[in-house]
């Protein structure tokens, strides 16, 4: 006796042609439809922050030619000042930009979070049809030929039914396809996301340091006028001891070399040996804020930064790199108070930008024995020109100045 079960089943073959073709292109039209409408909004999106970061870089573009004309000009308190606040303009462009390319990337990874989205809402469906036609199928081979036979009015209907079986078995293996397609375009999609994200986090370091390069570049402006008192007179006197210092320091450098020869001799082992390894005279920790040479060093044009420059509080401790000799306690109007230890083996570490002394002239300190305490705010005793509250560190080899991290433990820091 036939059952209702088995009429099913033999009913199946027809409903599964339908549906598993209708489906699809119902559900998925529509969905691939809305998709489409929010992909297009957001590249459209994207589009106006891209072109609006390709007018930060011809706005910075222009600074840049501006800068480099003002650079090659006479030598002028004024000429110094507005060429402080070109770059100061041309530092703030740079970090508008790196906002855009944020809002820019940002909108980028919502568009890729849409596309991931809908890809894993199609292989959702997808899996459903799949299981669904898969468990029906299985339904289907448990019925008997000889139940097929009977309950159809004639052998032809029989084999039509099998064709509509195997028709299903080839969409079945063109689905499972099309899904591992889909799932290939899922992972490269997620792979762009994850590309885009770390970029992001490298656009928001740039910010940073392009807003601390304004602050510091701020700074210095204020500290140039503070100390020329905004006349023409002092800044020559500032620029003559800049170009002057090097040689004087390298003079004296051999001069005090000579006088306390047979002192250094027995001072520091570690140098005495041949090593030049110095400790960091305050924690590298809170990060560089120029290095040896520094592309953006204010003064760049008039002569190379000497040194390393250690962002550290008003008032932290100053440490001696090496054992030695205390040379001077100076003050000068671009480092302020600064202070220089003589070592053995023509070593010489110069330490600038101080709020006070502590190590006297003509006494010999430990390595790692506070010398003195940083300051560099501009506007306080003993600041010089400064581009904020730093330790500006100079190692010198025969009297000339070398790159300090040559001659550091290296440390995984950040450089601003």
């Amino acid at each position: 006796m036939l059952t209702r079960q088995k009429v099913a089943v033999l009913l199946l073959p027809a409903f599964l042609v339908a549906n598993f073709a209708f489906i699809p292109l119902n559900t998925e039209t529509a969905h691939a439809a809305s998709l489409k409408d929010q992909i297009e909004e957001l590249n459209g999106e994207v589009k106006v922050k891209r072109e609006r970061v390709d007018e930060f870089d011809n706005l910075i573009g222009s600074y840049q030619k501006k800068i480099k004309q003002q650079e090659s000009q006479e030598i002028t308190l004024k000429n110094e000042i507005l060429l402080l606040d070109n770059r100061v303009r041309e530092k703030e462009l740079r970090a508008e930009r790196a906002k855009a390319e944020i809002e820019a990337i940002n909108v980028e990874i919502q568009t890729l979070d849409e596309l991931l989205k809908g890809q894993e809402d199609r292989i959702k469906i997808q899996r459903d049809l799949l299981t669904a036609l898969i468990r029906r199928m299985h339904q289907a081979d448990e019925v008997s030929t000889i139940d097929v036979f009977l309950t159809r009015p004639s052998l032809s209907s029989f084999f039509d039914s099998i064709e509509k079986i195997k028709r299903l078995e080839r969409n079945l293996g063109d689905s499972v396809d099309d899904l591992k397609s889909t799932k290939s375009r899922l992972e490269e999609t997620k792979s762009a996301r994850d590309e885009r994200r770390e970029n992001l986090l490298t656009q928001e370091k740039t910010l940073r340091a392009e807003q601390s390069h304004i602050l510091e570049e701020q700074n210095f402006k204020t500290s140039l006028v503070a100390q020329t008192k905004e006349d023409q007179e002092e800044f020559q006197k500032i620029m003559y001891e800049l170009r002057q210092q090097q040689q004087q320091a390298a003079d004296e450098i051999a001069r005090l070399e000579i006088q306390l020869k047979n002192k250094l001799d027995n001072v520091d082992q570690a140098l005495a040996r041949g090593d030049v390894l110095l400790n960091w005279p305050v924690n590298p920790a809170r990060g560089i804020t120029a290095v040896f040479h520094d592309q953006d060093y204010p003064f760049r044009h008039l002569f190379e930064h000497p040194g390393t420059d250690v962002r550290a509080s008003v008032g932290t401790p100053v440490r001696a790199a090496a054992g030695g000799y205390v040379a001077w306690n100076k003050q000068g109007k671009m480092y302020g108070y600064y202070t220089m230890i003589i070592h053995p083996g023509g070593i010489a570490t110069v330490y600038a930008h101080l709020s006070s002394f502590v190590a006297q002239p003509d006494t010999y300190v430990e390595r790692g024995q506070v010398i003195g305490y940083s300051g560099g705010m501009p506007g306080q005793a003993g600041a010089g020109l400064s581009t904020g509250p730093h330790l500006h560190f100079e190692v010198r080899q025969g009297g000339i100045p070398v790159n300090p991290e040559n001659y550091l433990p290296s440390a995984r820091i950040a450089v601003y």
